[in-house]
């Protein structure tokens, strides 16, 4: 257990990500303090965190927000800060100078060299560097001509933002008419890159995780995505080591200098190829609470290098299985339906259930019964002939 007079961990965002990193620090003794603008949230229930409600937790009212409370956070040494979000990760890394000052960052001294890979037109250039697969990408700036811009592609294809979380995540095409009809919701988030589909289901895509120091792998995990929803927001996910993942995630990344928490995406076609989807820096990824359950407790690790007491980077266990059931309530009868096999045997761990911390979940579970009437009359509705 972590002693209290160490620093605290601030956790910027409270949504189901963020909650299970507070839980993974608090479980370890860990001071923690939250940063959340939706009150809305079930996170903020949690027990696990004295939360701090702000105005902005993604653009620049974030880097305000943390300067304010710094004076509040003691004497104990500087707050190791986590984020979780790539929005968080752009605007904390133009005000790193500021921002370290007052807590420390993992990937701070990096800041350089890990915002470009925030932005998806540079992935390319990337894996070119290191000779790792990328699809065919097109990175289109307007729409005006946007079937000349893409003559050289073969569909299917995917369309992504350029820059994080922005309006939609991923819209995959069939045909030129089909992106077409796309438009206004590209039109929400250019620029956007445009790139060959890599055939194959969720089941395809395989991830790679690293807490680097300096360059330095101090640990690892892998796993594989059984299901998203929609299309690159996994909802169930399982763990399976892989020294095949692990290398290209290794090598991705090699040369960079990077600390903090990294991962890989990567994708399997038919000749057995991986294709690269795409990386995430700056903080752990969403399904964060599969490598906890599983042996390797990333934030935990953020936090212990941060605080300059050493990491203790565990070893993956088990084949456990992680579930969004927030964004996916099917996921556990899709399960049953096309995988019973990972039902047997395999611990679960969703992302609000927690007997040590019940408030979060107990109050997703009111929200979801008052839904039921509702969403049963709809039902009805629609079985009923029309007059």
């Amino acid at each position: 257990m972590i002693d209290p007079a160490h620093p605290p961990a601030v956790v910027v965002g409270l949504c189901a990500h963020g909650l299970g990193i507070a839980r993974a620090l608090h479980g370890a003794g860990v001071p923690v303090h939250a940063l959340e603008a939706n009150p809305q949230l079930p996170g903020l229930r949690t027990a696990c965190a004295r939360i701090h409600p702000v105005a902005d937790i993604n653009g620049e009212g974030l880097v305000d927000a943390l300067l304010r409370l710094a004076p509040e956070l003691g004497d104990a040494g500087r707050p190791v800060l986590l984020l979780t979000n790539d929005r968080m990760a752009e605007t904390i890394g133009r005000h790193v100078d500021e921002i370290e000052r007052h807590y420390v960052l993992s990937w701070g001294h990096a800041a350089a060299r890990l915002l470009p890979l925030l932005h998806k037109q540079h992935i390319e250039e990337r894996c070119g560097q290191t000779g790792i697969a990328y699809p065919r990408t097109v990175l289109v700036k307007n729409l005006e001509q946007l079937a000349q811009q893409l003559a050289g592609l073969r569909f299917p294809v995917i369309a992504k933002p350029v820059r994080p979380v922005s309006a939609f995540k991923t819209i995959v095409a069939h045909s030129a008419a089909e992106l077409d009809a796309a438009r206004p919701r590209l039109a929400q988030s250019m620029p956007v890159i445009v790139q060959e589909f890599i055939p194959g289901d969720d089941g395809h895509i395989r991830f790679g995780a690293l807490y680097l120091d300096r360059g330095r792998v101090v640990a690892r995990f892998e796993g594989r995505k059984l299901r998203s929803r929609p299309m690159g927001h996994t909802t169930i996910a399982v763990s399976e080591p892989s020294d095949e993942v692990n290398e290209l995630a290794v090598r991705f990344f090699e040369g960079l200098e990077l600390s903090g928490p990294v991962s890989l995406e990567l994708k399997k076609d038919a000749d057995g190829t991986s294709w690269v989807i795409e990386p995430t820096v700056g903080r752990t990824d969403f399904w964060v609470g599969l490598c906890i359950a599983n042996g390797v407790n990333l934030p935990l690790i953020e936090y212990r290098v941060g605080a300059g007491l050493g990491a203790q980077a565990g070893t993956q266990t088990g084949k456990g299985l992680w579930i969004n059931g927030e964004r996916d309530p099917a996921a556990l009868g899709w399960l049953l339906l096309h995988h019973p096999a990972f039902l047997v045997g395999r611990p679960i761990k969703g992302v609000y259930a927690e007997r040590t911390d019940p408030a979060p979940f107990a109050l997703t579970v009111r929200r979801r019964l008052r839904k039921l009437p509702g969403q049963a009359l709809r039902a009805v509705r629609r079985l009923l002939p029309a007059h």
